[in-house]
């Protein structure tokens, strides 16, 4: 290792300590001072609060890791730029690939921190995270298992939903069971799908069944809809049901064998399962963009202008990704291609940026 390569490993490594400590400074500060009052309210110690935002950590981190690592790359070659370290290395006969080399290095190793954040540590702290807001604050008594089945006991009814889709607010396989005071089955409601509207429950294609004292007290219907009064609402099912970016990649395999093997379509998680996996790369991706943006030899504004326009096209990944992914919600493009067009289409334009550094 070259005393050249251990220090661009470090200054990168420093500005993304900095950078990171800032964002999730300013994170921590802002969710305690919007969530504090509903724990207290809530009869919930403060500390309590303080773990809560504490698990969400991880998730935060894997959020907004790439995006800090390219902001640190821009940081640590802009500023070799602007003391002239960059002309002193080229003077020295030391090409771009030298400089390039940590930043490579450091992208596969944050590459693989993100994969292994993502997949072990989030979907376990989120778990907890939830279960302190459902279960402490809003005195939910909610459970979802890994694979999105949610069980929710009320006072005389217990209540399973198969899918819950945050994004469109619909369930999928309900079914919901009522008790008298001794504890005894007295009706059943199994739903094909369900829509929350005017603060009340509706669910599509149900089958009702009530139960008697006696044997022939037996009565079966089904409606085409059925209304429910449940205390449950939207934004509890969001934090109860893990979403696509909470679960890991084998889990995520998981529900969508699940949810196809009971016939319910996940092209949707299929996108995501692909978007996953690319994602996985972006740091790589954003070693090469953001060196190729940082050692432009045209560029004479310095280093407020290589942040600017690495900030830029970070941006604009994010949207073109975005878009991709949308087309593939939409099945106008295989999940495969939405998810990877990004990726190849900004892997380009780091190459280009890059031959043409001098």
């Amino acid at each position: 290792m070259t005393i050249l390569f251990r220090y661009v490993t470090r200054e990168i490594l420093l500005y993304f300590s900095i950078v990171l400590a800032a964002v999730l400074g300013i994170y921590l500060v802002v969710d305690f001072i919007e969530k504090v009052d509903d724990f207290i309210e809530a009869g919930v110690p403060v500390w309590r609060c303080v773990v809560h935002l504490l698990y969400k950590l991880p998730f935060i981190f894997a959020q907004i890791g790439p995006l800090g690592f390219l902001l640190s790359i821009l940081v640590a070659f802009g500023l070799m730029r602007k003391n002239n370290e960059v002309i002193a290395l080229k003077s020295g006969g030391i090409g771009k690939r030298h400089l390039l080399r940590p930043a490579v290095v450091l992208g596969l190793f944050f590459s693989v921190l993100m994969v292994v954040v993502a997949e072990w540590v989030v979907p376990v702290f989120m778990v907890n995270a939830n279960q302190i807001w459902l279960q402490e604050v809003r005195k939910k008594n909610i459970y979802a298992s890994k694979t999105n089945d949610i069980w929710m006991r009320a006072a005389r009814q217990i209540i399973h939903i198969s899918q819950y889709d945050p994004v469109r607010g619909r369930l999928a396989g309900i079914s919901i069971f009522t008790f008298d005071d001794h504890f005894r089955l007295i009706e059943r409601i199994d739903a094909l799908s369900g829509q929350f509207s005017d603060g009340r429950w509706q669910l599509e294609e149900a089958v009702v069944q009530t139960f008697g004292q006696d044997r022939g007290g037996h009565q079966f219907e089904v409606q085409e809809t059925v209304y429910a009064d449940l205390d449950l609402n939207p934004d509890d099912l969001s934090q109860a049901a893990k979403r696509s970016d909470e679960m890991g990649v084998a889990e995520l395999r998981r529900y969508i064998a699940k949810v196809e093997r009971e016939g319910y379509p996940a092209v949707r998680y299929r996108v995501d399962l692909h978007g996953k996996i690319a994602a996985a790369f972006v740091c790589l991706l954003l070693s090469l963009l953001g060196s190729g943006i940082a050692l432009k030899g045209r560029m004479r504004e310095g280093l407020p202008t290589s942040i600017v326009l690495g900030l830029g096209a970070a941006f604009l990944y994010w949207i073109f990704n975005s878009f991709s992914i949308s087309l593939g919600y939409a099945e106008m493009l295989p999940p495969l291609v939405a998810a990877w067009t990004a990726n190849f289409v900004f892997l380009g334009l780091g190459g280009f940026l890059l031959l043409n550094v001098d």
